[in-house]
């Protein structure tokens, strides 16, 4: 399975309540001011952002001007051969690793996650 979003923030994405397994994440930074900036993934379906642990945070380097686009893939690892999420499944977009603030408007990635029902 696949979640898409266009212009993920720090509002969290509700993706699924349950079980998954994520297999990778791929995250694509168009705009050519945005800065650093952290995927959040949770293991429950409704964290409160910048409250709630991640369980897993990716850094998005800023965008290196002449490209089209900077592309962050990660492939997760684990005993189950990805990051297992036993509770839910969620992400949000932040400018710190732990925190709660959005980016700027215009500076939201396009973030696509795989996944697998558990």
């Amino acid at each position: 399975m696949l979640s898409r979003t266009a212009a993920a923030n720090a509002t969290a994405t509700e993706v699924r309540t349950g079980a998954v397994l994520i297999r990778n994440a791929r995250i694509r930074q168009f705009t050519a001011s945005a800065p650093v900036l952290y995927l959040q993934i949770f293991n429950v379906q409704t964290p409160t952002v910048g409250t709630t642990a991640p369980a897993e945070v990716i850094r998005i380097p800023a965008k290196v001007a002449g490209q089209q686009a900077t592309v962050t893939k990660r492939t997760m690892y684990g005993s189950l051969g990805g990051l297992y999420l036993a509770t839910g499944f969620s992400y949000a977009v932040t400018t710190t690793h732990d925190g709660n603030t959005a980016p700027a408007a215009g500076d939201e990635p396009e973030v696509e996650i795989n996944y697998e029902q558990r």
